[in-house]
C-alpha cells in the first residue's frame, strides 16, 4: 500500500502557512425551493433586513413568508424581493430543524429560496458528520473537513442566489442538530485548511465507495482535471464494496418512457462499452416494442433513477447485475479514506493519496458577504 500512497502525497502533507489570521467566508447554503407560504420560527429577539433596509424586534416570531411574481410576502403583506433574519443569540428555526447564521428568503417567480448564511467553520459543523460518520477515524474525519471546506470555497459565486446546497447534489447539511464533539474537532484541527493546485481551489468531488477503482472527471463529467484521474483504490470492507440487484422491468420501462424512450416491456439489459475505470459508459435495453441505446449522461441518469448505487456493475443475467461501489467515484472515496485511516495515514497523507498534485494551505484574507 505504502508505494501507491507515494503518489501525489508528499506535496499535499506540507501544510503552508501564508500569514496567521483567519477570515472567515460566509456560505450561503440552500436549504430549499418551495412554492406556498413557508416558516420560520426565532425565539428572541432578531434582527433583520428587506432589500437591505435594515429592522429589529425584541419579540419571539414566526414569520410565514411566500412568493407571487417574483415579490415576497410576510402574512400576505408585500415585502421586497430579499428578506434576511438573524436571532440576536442561538439559531433559528426552519422545518423542524436549527441553524446558526440567519435565514434569507429570496423571490424567484412563485418560488421562495430558503437560504441559510453561515459561517465556513460553522456550516463543516453541520456538513462532515452527515457526510461521514462521526465514530470514524479522526483522520478521515480530518480529510472530509478539508475536501468539504475545499469543495465550498470553489463553489463561492457572488453573483448566484446560493452557492451551494443542502442534498447529495451539492453536499449534505443538516444543520446544528447532526453536530458531534468528534467531527467537531475534526473541523477544528483543520481550520482554514484547503486544496489548492495552480494557485486555485481544488474540486474536491468525493463519493462514499469506490468499489475499487476511482473515476477520473473526464469519463464522469467530460471534463479533465490533472488530479482527478483514474487509478486503483484502496481495499475497503464498506457494505457498498459489492451489491447485487435485480431490476424490476416495470421500474426501467416508467423510468425510461419519462425520458421520452418507449419499448414496451422491458425484456433485458445489456453493456455496450465501459470507461477507463471500469463504469458502464453505454447499454442497451431491449423490450416487446423495440430496443433503445443510452450512452454518458443518459446512460447514467437511467442507473441512477433504477436505483443503482453506482455505475461500475457487470450483467449477469438478461435483468440482473453485480455491481461495485456507491457514487460516481471521482476524487476522495470516504470508505476508502476510512481503510487508510485505519492503517495509519493522516488526513494529508490521505488527500495526497485522492487528490495527487494539490498543495494543502490555510486561508488567510476571505471577505465574506
Amino acid at each position: 500500500m505504502l508505494a501507491s500512497l507515494v503518489r501525489g502525497s508528499l506535496v499535499a502533507v506540507a501544510l503552508m502557512w501564508f500569514g496567521c489570521a483567519l477570515a472567515q467566508p460566509l456560505v450561503r447554503v440552500l436549504l430549499d425551493e418551495r412554492t406556498g407560504a413557508v416558516g420560520i420560527r426565532i425565539d428572541g429577539p432578531h434582527r433583520g433586513s428587506i432589500d437591505a433596509r435594515p429592522f429589529a424586534t425584541p419579540f419571539a416570531l414566526t414569520w410565514s413568508v411566500a412568493a407571487v411574481d417574483g415579490r415576497l410576502f410576510v402574512d400576505a403583506q408585500p415585502a421586497g424581493r430579499v428578506l434576511e433574519l438573524a436571532p440576536d443569540a442561538g439559531e433559528f428555526v426552519w422545518d423542524g430543524a436549527r441553524y446558526r447564521g440567519s435565514a434569507r428568503f429570496v423571490a424567484r417567480g412563485d418560488t421562495v429560496l430558503v437560504v441559510n448564511v453561515v459561517d465556513m467553520e460553522s456550516y463543516l459543523r453541520g456538513v462532515v458528520p452527515a457526510e461521514m460518520q462521526a465514530s470514524w477515524p479522526i483522520e478521515a474525519l480530518r480529510a472530509q473537513a478539508v475536501a468539504a471546506r475545499t469543495y465550498t470555497m470553489a463553489n463561492l459565486d457572488a453573483g448566484a442566489a446560493y452557492d451551494v446546497c443542502a442534498t447529495s447534489d451539492c453536499q449534505v447539511y443538516r444543520g446544528v442538530g447532526i453536530e458531534h464533539a468528534r467531527t467537531d474537532q475534526a473541523v477544528f484541527d483543520t481550520a482554514g485548511q484547503v486544496l489548492t493546485f495552480g494557485g486555485a481551489y481544488a474540486r474536491t468531488f468525493y463519493h462514499a465507495d469506490s468499489g475499487g477503482v476511482i473515476a477520473s472527471s473526464a469519463e464522469v463529467w467530460g471534463m479533465s482535471i490533472p488530479y482527478l484521474s483514474a487509478f486503483r483504490d484502496v481495499a475497503s470492507d464498506g457494505p457498498h464494496a459489492r451489491w447485487d440487484v435485480r431490476l424490476d422491468p416495470a421500474v426501467v420501462a416508467a423510468q425510461l418512457a419519462a425520458s421520452g424512450h418507449h419499448v414496451g416491456a422491458v425484456q433485458r439489459v445489456r453493456v455496450l462499452s465501459y470507461s477507463e475505470s471500469g463504469r458502464v459508459s453505454s447499454f442497451e435495453v431491449v423490450g416487446s416494442a423495440g430496443r433503445v441505446t443510452l450512452q454518458g449522461l443518459g446512460a447514467r441518469l437511467q442507473a441512477r433513477a433504477w436505483g443503482l448505487k453506482s455505475t461500475r456493475f457487470e450483467m449477469v443475467g438478461d435483468l440482473a447485475l453485480r455491481g461495485w461501489g456507491w457514487g460516481h467515484g471521482v476524487g476522495m472515496s470516504q470508505y476508502g479514506a476510512r481503510a487508510l485511516a485505519l492503517s495509519g495515514y493522516g488526513y494529508g497523507q490521505i488527500l495526497g493519496f485522492y487528490y495527487p498534485d494539490t498543495q494543502l494551505q490555510r486561508l488567510t484574507t476571505v471577505a465574506g458577504r
